[in-house]
């Protein structure tokens, strides 16, 4: 478990803390005529003691032992002409492909064909926009109703960011196979959000995202689909 908490964050809680203690003092002082009541006073200073701490402890740990299955796993490899990749849209109409960077992309793909939902502008959506390059050596693109490819690469859920935890999000993307329906890799990320004491000042300087894994750590990292579809040799 690692606590977010940084410099600012003890300072803070230090102000925090002395404005308890000087409330509880003077609150003590109050009810010394009504002495019974003085016992309030001990379950207010434990919740002040508690509250500052309470949310980032939680949130770490749960982060913590969610962050444990999070990465790519593969539990399929497979070969194929091509794939469909419903995580991105583009190629909005049915064309020629005539950049020689893009075509120098795709042919360094290794894959045949390629399809991606069309861009909502320039298009009706729910169409399938399918890359494909012909015998005579040209890629063209051709808008169609529905994904010809086995292979899907998707979201595990259409909101890609999930809340499963008090300021905790999933996101999972999958590879799937549609003629036998069985999920042959799958991508897990989590991210966290600061604390209540962080989010009184982390906001002027930027979200205070964490995701995990890390993709600023580590060496590079290999994604879906191609982690798991790989072209045909």
């Amino acid at each position: 478990m690692t606590l977010q908490f940084g410099l600012f964050d003890y300072l803070i809680i230090a102000v925090i803390y002395a404005l308890a203690a000087t409330a509880l003092f003077f609150g003590w002082l109050w009810l010394r005529r009504w002495r019974s009541w003085r016992l309030v006073i001990v379950p207010v200073a434990l919740v002040a003691l508690i509250a500052p701490w309470a949310d980032e402890v939680w949130i770490a740990w749960r982060f913590g032992q969610l962050c444990k299955d999070a990465g790519v796993h593969v539990y399929r490899k497979v070969e194929t002409d091509g794939y469909y990749d419903a995580t991105t849209t583009g190629w909005s109409k049915s064309e020629v492909v005539t950049d020689p960077r893009q075509i120098t992309d795709y042919e360094n793909s290794g894959f045949r064909f390629r399809e991606r939902n069309t861009s909502v502008s320039g298009h009706a959506p729910g169409k399938i926009s399918h890359l494909e390059k012909y015998p005579d050596g040209t890629w063209r693109i051709t808008v169609i109703d529905r994904p010809m490819a086995r292979y899907h690469h998707k979201f595990n859920d259409p909101r890609q960011e999930v809340p499963i935890s008090l300021k905790i999000e999933k996101r999972e993307q999958l590879v799937v196979d549609t003629e036998t329906s069985e999920v042959i890799a799958r991508e897990i990320g989590y991210n966290r959000y600061p604390s209540w004491v962080q989010k009184l000042w982390i906001d002027s300087f930027g979200s205070g995202l964490v995701q995990c894994p890390d993709p600023g750590k580590g060496p590079p990292r290999e994604h879906l689909p191609t982690a798991a579809v790989k072209p045909l040799r």
